[in-house]
Formats: C-alpha cells, structure tokens, sequence
C-alpha cells in the first residue's frame, strides 16, 4: 500500500522520550565489532516470483494506519524469537530448514503492542494534531512498557476471521477481525502473551559507535526518526533501495521503525510499509539509513531482549530493566499487569483508572463475573473437565489506602497462587492507592520540614507533626473517605441531599455497589464460599457498601435492623489494621462481626498489634502509628465531656478511638479472644524491640498466614490446631 499522502504522515508524531532517570543506558561493551553487520542469512528466504529475499517472519504493512510503535516492535520481537530457535541445541515443534517454518511463520501481534502502548503514552494530544491525528503513539517507551505489562501474543497473519482465542489478530491483515475494536488482552490472550515477554531494555545515546555494539549484541534496535520525502523514494524492483537525503528534503514526519544491520555506508532499516518498500542488497522490505541522514534526524534508540517464559519465578527478579553490574539482594521490578488479569478492579475517585500500568474497565468485573458463574455452574456436574480450576469460592481482598498502587499490586499478585492453591478465587479491589502515593510524598514533605525545625529526636516532634500536617491531613482523609463512597455511590453531584438519594437514587451506582450485588448472587444462587479481607482504610469499603446493602434492602422489602447485613453469604471476614472509627464502626461493621460470630465458630477476626508493639511502631519521622496520626490529626475529635464540640478549634475533646488500635477491640466490646487476633512482634528479626516502621507491620506475613490458617480451619476444622 502507498504510503505518500499527507494524511499519514500527520499520523506520525513521535516524540523523543521524556527524561526519566531511571532508564538504563546501554553501555557498549569491548567484544570486537564486526565491520559488516547483516540480518542473520537463515532468516532470509528467497521469494521466487521478485527475486529478492524476505525476512522468514514476513514484511508488515501498516497501510494508513498510525501504529508504527507496534509494527517496528513486533518486528524487533520477530527476529529475537527466530533468533532464540535458531540458537537452540535441537529446535523442536518447528518444521522447515534449521527448524524454522518459512511457510506459516508465527509473528506477534502488532495491533496487541500498539494498544497496551496506550496505556502508557505520556504525551497529550495536542492542538497540533487534534484534527488530524486519530491514533498513533508518541513516545517508544510506552510500547516498551506496555510489552513489560502485558506481554504480547501471537498474531493470525491471514486475511480471514481467527479462530483462536488466544491470538489477537492485527488489523493489517483482516480488518473485520474480532479484535478489531479490542483494547485490552481478553483472559485467554493474556495468559499465552506471558509466554513472550520482556526481559530487559536500555536506552542508547546517539553515538555511532553505540550502536554498532548494541548491533552485536541484541540483533535489532527499536528506533524513532524524523522522516523527509526521501522515504517514499526507495522501492526495490526500480532502484538501489537506498533512502535518498539531504538538507534541502522536505520533512514529512517522524516514524518507528528497526535497525537490523550496518555496513560502511549507514544502517539498514527493517520498514513496515510493505514488501514493495526498499530493496537494499535484494531484501525486501529493507532500505539503507545514510549515516548522515541518522545523525540529522535520529530521534531516539533503545535496546531490549526478550526474557526466558518462567512462571514462577516473581520476586526473583532484578528489575524491570534488568540492571547491570547490580550487587546485593535480589529485589523485583514492577510487578507486570499481565499477573493479575482477571482478578482485580483498579479505581480511583469512584471510577476506573483506564491508563498506566494497572488499568481498569468497566466490562473487566462481568467477564470475570460471567466466567465463576461458568466455573461454579461446572463444579455441579460429574463431568467436569479436569484440567479446569476446581474454584469453591472467592476471596476478595480490599487493600488499605496508604500504599502505592506499585506495592499493592505486587502483594496480590504475591499472595494469588496460594489463594488458589486453597481452591479461592482471588479477586483485589484497589481504590485509592495511585492517590495514597501522591497524598505520601506531600506528608513526607511536612515531615521533612517539622525535623528540621525541631530536630530528629525532639520529645515535641510528634506533637508539631501533628499540627502542622492538621489542615493537609484531614484533606486527605476526607478524599479516602469520599473516594470510599463514591465506589459505592457513583461519581455523583455533592453535596448529596440525604441518605435516601445517596442509595435509592435512579442514577447508575458505582462499580463495588455492582461488583457487591452481583458476587453476593452469585454465592447466594451457588452455594459457593464468600472470603473477605481489608486492610486498614480498606475497612471503609466494605463500611460503604453494608450501608448500601441496608438501604437496598429497606428500600425493596422495607426490612429494618442488621436485615441487610449479608452475615449468611460471608463465609468468613478479616479486618488487618482497621482504619475505621468506632462510632462509625458500631453502625455496620461490629453488628455483622456479631451476627458472623453467634454460632459454634467464629467467622470475623479482627488483626491488631498488641500494646507493646504498637508503643514502637512509627509512621517515618513520626512516632506513633498512622491510626495514631489519622486519629489525633486527620479525624474530627470526640466531643468533650459528651457535650456540643466547639467548632471553632479541631483541637476539642478527645482524639477518636479506632477499632484497628491496639485496645481498638476491647473498647468496642470485642472482648472474645477467639475474635482478636493479636500480633506481639514482627516477622523481621531486625526490628525486634525497636522501633517497627508502619510498612513493615502493615505488611507482616503472620497476618496473611493467620488469615490462610483461619480459612483452612472452616474448610476443615481438623486441620486447625
């Protein structure tokens, strides 16, 4: 297809990549360079009817599209995957020559790497383009990190409709296809594309000599350049392949594409523009870079290398860039997003958070919802095909609000396999926690701030800690406590007028209000088993939602009470570190705690530190824990002496008592012990009677191993000790 009308090089806006010091830059090593590099000959095969040769993976055509980023990068993925077959022992599972097919090649999906690259595109639309530009990519990071997020899954290189649900089939080649209108991997493409998955990648400078090497060492680099009316130029059956440049070309855009080899007069390019582009040396598909014309015009180059498919290995990871020259534990890298697919819903404010690395959307929840309801259903009959998940629940896990998406993330994907190995489906609710990372930076600031005009040690830190992040503090809590609801609520106008329009309103809920209504029919009808764990400020959500669920239930059966509290459904309920306020805890959560715990067994707990722990625990500079923090600073106080509070100070009566405290339970009337559990010292050795900062109790695993251990002992009270 012709590629020289204006309209598509106005879709061609690469940009370079915004300044981010945590890339890694590639640093030639001293291995000896060859002073011709070409594209490895056994991955060329002749075409008969050109006389030419072609790349055994094909040549793409992106036509008019602007996807460039995921044509070039496929590309880049193409030649290393051939790469990896070629260097093995005994190929196997490929026919042909050197075990490759050059038949039926099987490429990666080109339209898959273009639209995870979305999600990561830094870049606003801007007025330049905002008539003309109706897709296309920005920046080559983001495709890179869209691949490190997801993966990439095979593609269906036929102009026919795909008839397997694990491809995601490029609208290159079918333009009618089922994927065509995809935006995000479906369960079946997400679990094959963890099989071709990013290893490592580095940024180069644009030093000639730089990329020779990273020539010799990876293959291929993943290039963005201006482009000049000189690329239209080079077809192969009418001349030399060459790009024809020089300073008086008109620019015409810029583009991404892939540099696979050199030689004394400049780069070869690997286009996706169609077999008919280039020509170079008799390749099809591939066109000669004048070394001049890339000093003028390159705009960036990165490196990268594909990594070995190993699914157990999380944790063991250096990095997502796999850092060289690093020394000391082995720490992981951001946890990709293709782990946790299908078992999770990421919201911020009330609605999904459909950018970055962990996006969400409104249909994730029914397709997971659609499938239990498949998987529960089969478990009912004697033919049930073995090799599929024998679920006999769910357990929903609702983190707490003061830690990073990055963080939270990576603990659901940690503790995923162990859920599963119980027979739960493990399904997270993140609400709050890109807010929690922005709402921390600003507190470490105040914190910052007061050591400097106090000292690290004053005995009066704590006190100047808490009235100078007072106004901030309570900022933020309200945010977490209205993000809370608005999960449940919908992002409606406020101030809201009563309760009644806030849950018996006519307009749409918000997606926990659904996701609750929907899971609770699903266990109910089923008879399968509910698990439910929060995490402190996580308690707020299920707050929010047994309110709802009251007031739908007076609403259709003007039932009052505890009615509506779903204590039958639950099978159990754990509440880490509650961050919830008695007076409000009294209204939903300890009634359901006691209906949950009025039998043989009791199926609450709520986790707390005991006395002496929590008189160690601090929130960074801060000497107390953040309950502490969020009760003297960022909550109304009790009145004092029962009487009105005096508005006029936030300093009036009492700091609020919170159930997730240390005498949280006793002073709630919790005083079954078989209810509290009570952690008396960290796992980590090192802080053992000293100072435990709030991460580490937040995250000890005792409270994930008494949770498992509680739920083994319902499934089977032998088991439990």
């Amino acid at each position: 297809m012709s590629n020289d009308t204006p309209g598509f090089w106005l879709q061609q806006g690469m940009r370079e990549d915004l300044v981010d010091l945590r890339d890694q830059p590639y640093t030639p090593n001293l291995a000896v360079l060859r002073q011709e590099f070409l594209i490895d000959h056994r991955l060329m095969h002749n075409v008969p009817e050109t006389n030419m040769r072609r790349p055994i993976f094909g040549v793409r055509n992106q036509g008019q599209s602007g996807r460039c980023v995921g044509h070039s990068l496929a590309n880049a993925i193409d030649l290393q995957r051939s790469m990896q077959v070629l260097r093995q022992d005994r190929p196997t599972g490929i026919d042909g020559e050197n075990g490759l097919n050059t038949d039926d090649p099987e490429v990666v999906s080109a339209d898959m790497l273009y639209r995870m690259a979305r999600f990561h595109d830094l870049y606003p639309r801007d007025e330049e383009f905002a008539e003309s530009q109706t897709e296309g990519i920005y920046s080559l990071r983001s495709a890179i990190k869209g691949f490190y997020h997801h993966g990439v899954c095979l593609d269906w290189p036929q102009p026919s409709v795909c008839g397997e649900d694990f491809r995601w089939q490029s609208e290159c080649y079918f333009a009618d296809g089922s994927d065509a209108k995809r935006n995000f991997p479906s369960v079946a493409q997400a679990k094959r594309a963890k099989h071709i998955g990013l290893g490592a990648y580095y940024r180069l400078a644009s030093v000639l000599n730089h990329y020779h090497a990273a020539l010799n060492d990876a293959e291929a680099i993943l290039v963005s350049a201006k482009t000049h009316d000189g690329w239209s130029a080079p077809e192969g059956y009418r001349n030399d392949g060459k790009i024809k440049w020089s300073p008086a070309n008109c620019r015409t855009g810029s583009h991404a594409f892939v540099i696979v080899g050199y030689d004394k007069d400049g780069f070869h390019v690997l286009n996706s523009w169609g077999e008919q582009w280039g020509g170079y040396k008799g390749q099809a598909g591939i066109g000669l870079w004048s070394y001049a014309d890339w000093a003028h015009n390159i705009i960036d180059g990165w490196v990268l290398r594909l990594g070995v498919h190993a699914p157990n290995a999380f944790g063991a990871a250096i990095g997502e860039k796999g850092t060289k020259g690093l020394i000391g534990k082995i720490a992981s890298g951001s946890p990709p997003c293709l782990e946790l697919i299908g078992h999770y819903m990421h919201l911020d404010d009330g609605t999904h958070v459909s950018t970055g690395s962990y996006p969400s959307f409104d249909d994730g929840w029914s397709k997971t919802h659609s499938y239990l309801c498949d998987t529960f259903k089969a478990r009912h009959y004697a033919d049930l095909i073995s090799d599929k998940p024998r679920y006999k629940g769910v357990l929903v896990w609702i983190p707490g609000s003061f830690e990073g998406i990055k963080q939270a993330f990576g603990a659901a994907v940690q503790r995923k396999d162990q859920i599963k190995g119980m027979g739960l489906y493990p399904y997270s609710l993140f609400w709050c926690n890109g807010f929690a990372e922005k709402s921390i930076e600003v507190l470490q600031g105040l914190f910052k701030s007061c050591e400097e005009q106090a000292g690290s040690n004053a005995e009066h830190l704590d006190a100047l800690i808490e009235n100078e992040v007072r106004g901030v503090g309570r900022a933020i809590w309200r945010d977490m406590e209205m993000a809370a609801k608005r999960a449940i609520t919908g992002s409606r106008e406020l101030p809201i007028e009563s309760v009644r329009e806030i849950y018996e309103g006519e307009e749409a809920l918000g997606p926990i209000a659904d996701f609750f209504d929907e899971l609770l029919e699903l266990v109910e009808s089923s008879k399968t088993e509910l698990h439910i764990v929060t995490e402190g400020a996580g308690v707020l959500i299920l707050h929010e939602a047994l309110m709802y669920l009251a007031a739908k239930r007076r609403h259709t059966a003007g039932t009052e009470g505890t009615a509506g509290l779903p204590q039958d459904l639950i099978t159990s309920l754990h509440l880490v570190l509650p961050a919830i306020g008695l007076p409000r805890a009294r209204d939903r959560i300890l009634p359901l705690i006691a209906a949950m715990n009025n039998g043989a067994e009791n199926r609450a707990h709520v986790y707390v530190p005991n006395a002496e722990l929590e008189s160690r625990v601090c929130f960074g500079a801060y000497g107390k824990s953040i309950l502490h923090l969020v009760s003297r600073a960022f909550e109304d106080r009790m009145p004092a002496n029962g009487t009105a509070m005096n508005r006029a100070s936030s300093t009036v009566g009492k700091p609020r008592n919170f159930l997730g405290m240390a005498d949280g339970p006793d002073n709630a009337g919790l005083f079954d012990e078989k209810t509290i559990v009570r952690l008396a010292e960290v796992s980590d050795p090192q802080f053992e009677r000293i100072s435990v900062p709030q991460t580490v109790l937040a995250n000890d695993p005792k409270f994930f191993a008494e949770i498992v251990q509680s739920i083994k002992a319902l499934s089977d009270p032998k088991s439990h000790p």
